[in-house]
Order: structure tokens, then sequence, then C-alpha cells
């Protein structure tokens, strides 16, 4: 291997182990649902009854937070994939409506309870 080979590669690297802890390792709590579009990043409990509106460039997509699953609802995006991908219920799962630029994803939650709310 070249230099820049190992200064490609041991960046990557690091990066897919941070990326499975910060995934897979919870702090015991529950399991939150994790909302990233273009104007903000949201975080909501699993166990959360909502039904949360986010803009993207195309439009609004909503997305329901109940019985312990997330899922799109409704997307302006032409193919509706997202829609059509289901719910996701598990740490490490996600759903992306990427033509929307908006993007979910299940981790396994940490120690409070008190999760709702805008993160950025």
């Amino acid at each position: 291997m070249k230099p820049f080979d190992f200064a490609v590669v041991v960046p990557a690297l690091a990066a897919v182990v941070f990326s499975f802890f910060a995934v897979y390792a919870g702090g015991g709590g529950r399991p939150t649902v994790n909302l990233r579009a273009e104007n903000g990043w949201w975080v909501f409990p699993l166990y959360a009854n909502e039904t949360v509106t986010v803009s993207g460039p195309l439009g609004v997509t909503v997305i329901e937070i109940r019985d312990n699953a997330a899922r799109v609802v409704s997307s302006p995006c032409a193919d509706q994939v997202c829609v059509a991908m289901g719910a996701v219920r598990g740490a490490g799962q996600w759903l992306a409506c990427l033509p929307n630029r908006v993007m979910l994803y299940v981790s396994a939650g940490g120690d409070g309870d008190d999760v709702d709310a805008t993160v950025r």
C-alpha cells in the first residue's frame, strides 16, 4: 500500500467503527427516531404517537411514528420508494427520501425519556 492509500483507508475504517458504535451501542434506553432534513434535525422516542411534516426541495414529506415504528406516509418524490419501504422498528434501520433530502433512522437510544426536541 502507498502512503495515500493509508490516508484514505484508515479514516474510512475509523468512520465505519464509529458509526457501528453510534448506532448499535445504546445506553440501555428506549430507541429513538432521528429525523434529518435540510431545515433541521429532530429526535423522537420510537414509542411516540406523532405525525411529523418536514420540508425539502420538492415539497413536504409526512412521517408517522406509531406503535413503536416509523414510516414515510407521503412524499412529493416521483417514484415513492420511501413510502413503499414500509416501517422501521429496530436500531440501525433507516428510511430515506433522497429526492426530497429527508432521512430517518432508528438508534438504540439513550438514558433520557424526555426526547422530543429539535436538535439543530
